[in-house]
């Protein structure tokens, strides 16, 4: 007879080793990308900070940006970005078809530099 966790106790979940990082469930693409554009709206005090961009082809982009501690730490305020500022974002792009998405991990919002992650970029 096969026995059960009894109830109360979490069996732990091990996945291979060899599995690759999407498959264990990281939601974005590995490699960098950069988005150019102009904001739209700013929802960075939100419970999950995200800015609203819209490109040069007119895609609109969710752009999910650090903790609100982390961004207040860089001076990432919402006075400091403004609908209608040119913005440059680089970050991992969304693994989803067709869901215009980004993790950033640098910000260029109006010619100042906010480095959402320390050493991301080299």
């Amino acid at each position: 007879m096969t026995r059960l966790p009894e109830p109360g106790i979490i069996a732990p979940r091990f996945l291979p080793a060899g599995l690759p990082r999407y498959a264990r469930g990281d939601e974005f693409k590995p490699h960098l990308m950069e988005l150019t554009g102009t904001v739209t709206d700013n929802n960075s005090t939100g419970s999950d900070p995200v800015l609203c961009v819209s490109d040069a082809e007119g895609r609109n982009w969710t752009v999910e940006l650090a903790s609100r501690a982390r961004n207040a730490a860089i001076g990432l305020t919402p006075a400091a970005v403004m609908p209608g500022d040119p913005v440059r974002v680089i970050g991992h792009r969304t693994r989803r078809f067709g869901e215009q998405r980004i993790k950033a991990v640098h910000l260029t919002i109006a010619g100042r530099a906010y480095p959402l992650i320390d050493g991301a970029l080299g």
